[in-house]
């Protein structure tokens, strides 16, 4: 007998997991630094995609309910229109098929309007799901612009040649500020920097994992796509 394959989905649990090790690495190694803070609002990020990625897969019962109600409202109208022609036909002395086929073209513009408002009533589901996902996504969008803010300014060239050293254009006068970071504490700064956008797709595949929805597909490429250009850039 041959064995199911076994389902590969990411675990949550695991990419949190791996985020709060990366905080406390950076509190380590750079303690009072930014990209602290900016790992811990990953986190966050992280522990919301969790329960969101969830609350997407469960159906919205009020909208179902609506559906079911509207189906029966159908399969009730069909079926009385159907029954009084049934009994006019039957009972009726004179045979008019005019108004037979009246009363088929009512009941097929009632199946079609019906048939309408239940699709639309499924597309709000799958509309206000998928507005909550990108919401999600278009915070950790911006969290990766962040990141790549950080690693922007930790050029280790500076370390070697002075006259790579920015000067605040504001003040000309003032003295160039050299980053007291080690060419080793550099490294580690940007080796984390990279690590928290390919985190960032992670958390943002979380979302994508266990849906069909083309726009919420395309908008999680998106992010895996720009968090990759901007590690590039490291």
């Amino acid at each position: 007998m041959k064995k199911a394959s076994p389902t590969i989905e990411l675990r949550s649990e695991r990419i949190v997991m791996t985020i709060e090790l990366l905080i406390e690495r950076i509190d380590y190694r750079l303690p009072g630094r930014g990209l602290g803070n900016t790992a811990r609002l990953l986190r966050s990020l992280a522990g919301e995609a969790v329960s969101k990625s969830v609350d997407v897969q469960k159906p919205n019962m009020t909208l179902r309910v609506i559906n079911a109600v509207i189906v029966s409202a159908m399969l009730g109208v069909l079926m009385k229109i159907g029954l009084s022609y049934l009994h006019a036909l039957r009972f009726s002395d004179t045979y008019e098929p005019f108004s037979v086929l009246e009363g088929i073209d009512a009941a097929i513009s009632t199946v079609v309007y019906l048939g309408l408002l239940i699709l639309f009533v499924f597309s709000v589901e799958t509309r206000l799901k998928r507005r909550k996902v990108l919401a999600a996504v278009q915070e950790m969008r911006a969290l990766a612009h962040v990141i790549d803010m950080h690693q922007f300014s930790k050029d280790p060239e500076r370390l070697v040649h002075e006259e790579l050293i920015v000067i605040d254009p504001t003040n000309p006068d003032a003295k160039p500020q050299v980053d007291q970071l080690t060419p080793f504490l550099m490294g580690r700064y940007l080796d984390y920097c990279s690590e928290m956008l390919s985190l960032i797709g992670k958390v943002a595949a979380l979302y994508a994992q266990n849906t069909q929805d083309a726009v919420v597909l395309a908008a999680v490429d998106e992010i895996e796509t720009l968090t990759t250009g901007l590690s590039g850039k490291i």
